[in-house]
């Protein structure tokens, strides 16, 4: 079986189960299941951030691609990744802030997390590492949101996979799932 389709495969039982457990995907209702997909080139301009009168963290590298709706595999909106405070780990990883925009149908979200980046130890061969963020029980890191989102709180989880091989000529291969908790 070709890697991409168990990916593929993979998220399909995910947002299965995740649907079973009351998440809903792509906006409809309080749980939200989005994927950021893509080999993308950084942006350091920080633009994301003054779109929305917000302040770029210092260093920030942005990574602009299309949201997905998780369920059906449908383009709903736009997404940006912006990296910042990167540290190298000696086992080959590294930690990172990770503010993460969500231009949803309806509004847009942004949450910071603080995300754990390990090499992959097997698996996809096109993938290099493993990511994820997952904030403490009742950990607001919603940090903007405006439309439906206005004085939004809630987490945002995040588990993924990126190709950080060709990183140095600003590139990263992304194929990361967002899952959004909105409590008000």
């Amino acid at each position: 079986m070709r890697p991409i389709v168990r990916t593929k495969i993979f998220l399909v039982i995910l947002v299965t189960l995740l649907s079973a457990s009351g998440a809903i995907a792509a906006g409809n209702g309080n749980n939200i299941v989005v994927l950021l997909e893509g080999e993308r080139f950084v942006d350091g301009s920080g633009a994301q951030f003054a779109q929305l009168g917000l302040v770029a963290p210092p260093g920030v590298l942005c990574f602009d691609m299309d949201l997905v709706d998780a369920k059906t595999g449908n383009v709903i909106g736009s997404g940006s990744d912006c990296l910042s405070d990167i540290e190298m780990t000696d086992d080959g990883g590294m930690s990172l802030t990770a503010t993460s925009f969500f231009h949803l149908p309806g509004g847009t979200l942004v949450s910071r997390g603080l995300v754990t980046v390990q090499p992959k130890l097997h698996g996809l061969e096109e993938f290099t590492h493993v990511t994820g963020a997952a904030p403490s029980q009742n950990q607001n890191n919603v940090i903007y949101g405006d439309g439906r989102f206005k004085d939004a709180a809630g987490s945002v989880r995040l588990s993924g996979l990126v190709n950080l091989a060709r990183l140095g000529s600003g590139y990263i291969d992304f194929d990361c799932v967002f899952i959004i908790d909105i409590w008000n």
